[in-house]
């Protein structure tokens, strides 16, 4: 990997960090700390050198040895990692597995370099490119469809209804990624779906390439109280900024008064993106003020530092934001909301947060990519720690069967009404997730981050 994307991704965060990074770069050429899940992109340090095979004793994988002496050195829990036997893990996985903190690490994973860097640089992955739910009916419904995918073109849409997989009626809280197989480019399944009108679609497709449009829907509700910029966001990639910049064009053109931005299925992504669109969202008047700190675990409390809204030349300025969650809203989706609320008024309509207020950084070894929760995150109040997720201010389901932008779908019509008059619905349509094990349940590591099949 070149150091093009580091050099520039460093511009955003506050003296001192770089000479810490240069200065440990030339300690080991083996590992490499790479993409932050949420927070910079360096280069720097390894750790196979520090623990040595015995020639006499059991074999140990090089790639064991790094892991543990990584999470040994930077996991934010380092200081209650259980003893283990090296020898007795096959892989770095299994590893992972015996290592965890229990329960609070839900996070930590490990994936292979190439899906890593493809996913966070160019957004994509491999699979069909669409996004599921069960509805309070047990019926799994669609979510969202990316824009540059067969089932797009086949006129598959957000509200339509996955009846049956490869020939099985699919039962509420069925593992539908096992179904599905491995995401492998050519991996073949055939779909029976229920179109909104009644009418039935049966199609076969092939998992390719995908590669996400990570704005979702963006328009201008036209409304008494003014322009309202509606804005649905899945994910905090490299590329999103440039569809950020289109997004706020084109509010700005608009003239909007107001923003909501849905972040309902929004598991989270890169830091600099989450503070590019806050620092676009809440304008001159945060320049320079703290975004985030960063808390590492007590060997690596001089590491501790923290970021700053940046200067961008698209800000809107608005005075308070209204946003809409759900419980899988998570990790820069949560940054969004707690750090912009020592500065702004903000809402959350829908349900309760998912709570993850921990952030990772990746290091590269070989093939692979260990991505360790390390360090924790605060706003400029010192406030975080929501393990439990960002309390909703206005309850509001989660209505799959209304598209992006209808008016009348459940957590759209609470925050527009919360707009125009301050107050809340006092009978919508209930805001808990519906009592099935969803489709993300079953997913782990980058998968789950994706959130999508």
């Amino acid at each position: 990997m070149t150091n093009t994307l580091t050099h520039r991704r460093m511009i955003v965060f506050n003296g001192g960090q770089r000479s810490k990074v240069e200065g440990q770069r030339e300690k080991n050429k083996h590992m490499k700390k790479i993409y932050p899940i949420l927070i910079l992109i360096v280069l720097f340090t390894a750790f196979l050198q520090s623990c040595k095979k015995d020639d006499e004793g059991p074999q140990i994988k090089d790639e064991n040895i790094a892991f543990h002496n990584l999470m040994k050195e930077w996991y934010y829990w380092n200081d209650q990692l259980p003893d283990v036997q090296l020898a007795n893990y096959e892989s770095p996985y299994e590893l992972l597995e015996a290592l965890r903190h229990r329960p609070l690490d839900r996070w930590s994973y490990i994936t292979s370099l190439r899906a890593l860097q493809e996913y966070y640089s160019q957004s994509r992955f491999v699979g069909y490119g669409f996004g599921s739910k069960w509805d309070h009916e047990g019926e799994l419904r669609i979510t969202f469809v990316y824009q540059q995918t067969e089932m797009y073109t086949n006129g598959v849409r957000r509200s339509w209804v996955l009846e049956a997989i490869n020939g099985t009626d699919l039962q509420a809280g069925a593992n539908i990624n096992q179904m599905l197989g491995q995401n492998t480019v050519g991996v073949s399944n055939s779909f029976r779906f229920r179109k909104p009108d009644g009418s039935k679609v049966d199609m076969t497709v092939q998992k390719q390439e995908v590669t996400m449009n990570n704005v979702l829907h963006a328009e201008v509700i036209e409304r008494q109280a003014g322009n309202i910029g509606y804005l649905v966001l899945q994910g905090f990639t490299e590329p999103t900024l440039i569809e950020l910049e289109s997004a706020f064009a084109y509010f700005l053109e608009k003239g909007i008064n107001e923003l909501i931005l849905d972040l309902r299925y929004n598991t989270g992504g890169q830091d600099i993106v989450a503070n590019t669109l806050a620092s676009m969202i809440a304008g001159e008047k945060v320049v320079g003020k703290t975004f985030s700190k960063y808390e590492f675990n007590e060997d690596k409390t001089s590491e501790n530092f923290s970021t700053v809204f940046i200067e961008v030349d698209l800000k809107l300025d608005i005075d308070r934001l209204i946003t809409i969650a759900t419980r899988q809203t998570a990790s820069a989706s949560e940054i969004i909301i707690n750090n912009l609320k020592p500065y702004m008024p903000v809402y959350v309509v829908g349900d309760n947060t998912y709570g993850k207020p921990m952030g990772m950084q990746a290091w590269s070894y070989q093939e692979y990519a260990f991505v360790p929760i390390m360090f924790k995150i605060k706003n400029a109040d010192d406030e975080g720690d929501y393990f439990d997720g960002l309390p909703v201010d206005f309850a509001a389901g989660d209505d799959l069967s209304l598209m992006f932008g209808d008016s009348e779908e459940a957590s759209l019509k609470q925050a527009l009404h919360f707009i125009e008059t301050g107050g809340v619905i006092a009978k919508v349509m209930p805001a808990e997730t519906p009592p099935y094990k969803q489709p993300w349940d079953h997913m782990t590591g980058l998968e789950a981050l994706i959130g999508a099949h």
